[in-house]
């Protein structure tokens, strides 16, 4: 079991919207897209590209960012954190 929290970001870098998500198995770095997936569409915002960097990072720090960048549309915040927690 393990959780992820997710936090939309404002330009002033100050968090706008959090929201904890729980998952019954265990976490497995492979399904990070899954779980991507899960999270953003709870939130209802499209569902950013992971890049090889991205799950470096994730692996690494148990944390992700995502600005515009990793988006194809325009999006409402500053940028996406996914966190998982121990």
């Amino acid at each position: 079991m393990f959780k992820l929290w997710v936090k939309k970001y404002d330009d002033d870098n100050r968090i706008i919207s959090h929201k904890t998500f729980e998952f019954s198995q265990d976490f497995d770095i492979r399904f990070l897209r899954a779980y991507t997936e899960v999270v953003c569409n709870d939130l209802k915002i499209e569902t950013p590209i992971l890049l090889k960097s991205h799950y470096v990072t994730f692996n690494n720090f148990n944390r992700i960012r995502f600005s515009q960048s990793d988006f194809v549309d325009e999006i409402d915040f500053r940028f996406l954190s996914i966190e998982l927690l121990p």
